[in-house]
């Protein structure tokens, strides 16, 4: 953390920047860390509730600011008309309660002058309890696929990556790191251990990020190099990454990879779901499809539709640990919601893309440009997430997407304004 930054908050400033920091850090190793940092976030805003109206007034003349509400009322505003639609029950919008509590968090951070130093040093922190978590798991207890302290290796491996992603960014553009070799080497460790435990937890989903970022990681570092040295770079990125592969266990990594394409094509050719990975997922999707086919405006209700689902996949003896869902957001919200289901999802992409890339036009300082690439990067691997797991669908993704993104974007705020000398 900046240390002249730093010593200009105040104690009270001090105790929640250190705060934020702790929560961000267990956020994979303590059960429902991403709610709890998001209460955290909430609570900040409501100590100072009395400034909210103020507060949210001022943010409000921001057209980034309302492109990102606009996309999370969108995905909000469909859920509940789908909701009344249907009869819901009280349980089907807890799914929304993140995307309400976002501007009491976004008002909490900006209060409490978030440093990005707690983000660099909590995301990276994070990643290394999570990497060592995993090898306890997966290479102490030979539990198989590590999971962290989710409820499946699927959400641990996946927010992993964003984790391991955020210190990788800090390292090419941290202010801090810059002059500090110590502070480098820790961000670059959480980096790697939050790859080590994606690979660990056996998420497919999430290894063509893993992919993206590192290639994104080594393009910036040979930015002033010739073309050779950039493509030089990639290939070496390729090699770490092959010889991350042959040193993770087998059966959770190259055993998977292997499957994949046998599994994906037998099913094409037979129809026949031979794995509860690969050829399910594809079963899964053609249901879906299906039913959205007969029903594309509203869709069925979700009961309905998973009522139906489980029908379906009776002949295929599914094990009773394989949850009858669609896990994929664009096709599930395509059965249970139909069209206005798509659209709210899509809706809630783009504003919040949108939202950061025009920031991306008008920030000049590296370490701010950092801070927007990373929030249009995690829209983008929350709907990678989305093609494989129902991620929309998952507290743990919805939570972490809302926390993240309100934290980057008052640190693009709060950058902006000192800019501008306000």
């Amino acid at each position: 953390m900046n240390r002249c930054d730093f010593e200009t908050l105040t104690r009270g400033e001090r105790l929640q920047n250190g705060l934020v920091w702790l929560f961000l850090s267990w956020i994979l190793v303590v059960p429902g860390g991403p709610l709890l940092l998001a209460l955290l976030l909430t609570t900040l805003g409501l100590l100072g509730v009395s400034q909210l109206q103020q507060s949210l007034a001022s943010l409000w003349a921001w057209p980034q600011l309302r492109s990102v509400a606009w996309g999370f009322a969108a995905f909000v505003v469909a859920g509940v008309f789908i909701g009344v639609w249907y009869g819901y029950g009280p349980g089907y919008y807890e799914a929304y309660i993140p995307f309400l509590m976002a501007p009491l968090m976004l008002h909490g951070v900006l209060t409490a002058r978030l440093q990005a130093g707690v983000l660099w040093l909590g995301a990276a922190s994070a990643a290394v309890l999570a990497g060592v978590l995993a090898s306890y798991q997966s290479l102490v207890l030979d539990v198989g696929r590590a999971k962290g302290a989710m409820n499946h290796p699927i959400i641990f491996g996946d927010l992993s990556v964003v984790l391991a992603s955020i210190a990788l960014f800090g390292v090419l553009y941290s202010q801090q790191s810059k002059s500090s070799f110590y502070l480098r080497a820790y961000l670059l460790l959480g980096a790697l251990m939050g790859v080590w435990a994606s690979l660990l937890s056996g998420t497919k989903g999430g290894w063509l990020s893993i992919v993206m970022v590192m290639f994104v990681f080594a393009w910036r570092l040979t930015a002033d190099k010739a073309l050779m040295w950039r493509a030089l770079g990639l290939l070496c990125i390729v090699a770490l990454i092959i010889k991350g592969v042959l040193l993770a266990p087998e059966a959770l990594v190259w055993g998977r990879l292997e499957g994949v394409w046998g599994s994906a094509k037998h099913w094409f050719d037979t129809g026949e779901v031979t794995d509860w990975s690969v050829s399910i997922r594809l079963e899964l999707w053609s249901y879906a499809w299906e039913l959205f086919s007969q029903k594309p405006l509203l869709g069925w209700s979700g009961g309905e539709a998973l009522a139906k689902l489980a029908e379906h996949l009776k002949p295929f003896n599914v094990p009773v640990g394989i949850a009858p869902v669609f896990e994929n957001d664009l096709l599930h919200f395509a059965a249970v919601a139909g069209s206005v289901g798509v659209l709210s999802v899509l809706g809630l992409y783009v504003g919040v893309f949108f939202g950061f890339w025009q920031f991306k036009k008008q920030v000049q300082e590296a370490q701010t440009s950092a801070f927007v690439l990373l929030g249009m990067l995690l829209v983008v691997m929350l709907f990678e997430f989305g093609l494989t797991v129902n991620a929309l669908g998952r507290n743990a993704f919805r939570y972490s997407f809302c926390t993240l993104s309100v934290m980057l974007l008052s640190l693009v705020i709060m950058s902006e304004r000192k800019h501008k000398g306000e």
